[in-house]
């Protein structure tokens, strides 16, 4: 059956009946697309919030290692006789001479996830400071074959470390 009426500006129309339906499945297709892409927009923010954070531990890291090189240029004496040598943590298994002069250091490197440093001053003047972190949420959103850490693992070198660690090489003092 088809219904005939007169536009004024297209002339005559002709409508078929079972013409109707077309709108319903336009909209819900729009409904699905709009779905998808709203989906989409949702993992898109997930991904950057979890960029950010990484970028905020980053930032702590460097924070960290310059001022823990600028502990020891404070303090050559100390760093020569390589007693900020190994590895520091928030909480550390035993304390050193050097622990009362970098204890809140420490506190604020217990920030970082599983937050850990290791200091080498085996060729003073120049000293590499490792900061790592468990950055379990960056690595494995980025890429699945990479893993993390395992929690309270100090690592030593920077190949070891993989995504969540920032190293600083520095001199400590001119000769």
């Amino acid at each position: 059956m088809t219904t005939r009426f007169r536009n004024r500006f297209a002339g005559t129309v002709t409508l078929r009946r079972h013409a109707r339906g077309l709108t319903l499945i336009e909209v819900l297709v729009t409904m699905v697309l709009l779905g998808i892409g709203l989906v989409g927009l949702a993992g898109l923010q997930m991904r950057g919030m979890q960029v950010n954070q990484g970028a905020t531990f980053r930032s702590q890291a460097a924070f960290l290692a310059e001022d823990l090189a600028d502990r020891m240029r404070v303090d050559l004496a100390t760093a020569k006789a390589r007693s900020y040598d190994g590895n520091w943590t928030a909480k550390p298994a035993a304390t050193s001479a050097v622990w009362p002069l970098i204890a809140d250091w420490a506190y604020r490197l217990g920030s970082l996830p599983s937050g850990c440093a290791n200091v080498d001053t085996t060729n003073y003047p120049a000293v590499t400071i490792l900061i790592t972190w468990d950055d379990t949420r960056a690595i494995t959103s980025a890429n699945a074959n990479l893993a993390a850490p395992a929690t309270g693992q100090c690592l030593n070198t920077a190949a070891q470390a993989g995504n969540g660690s920032y190293v600083l090489v520095t001199e400590l003092a001119a000769n």
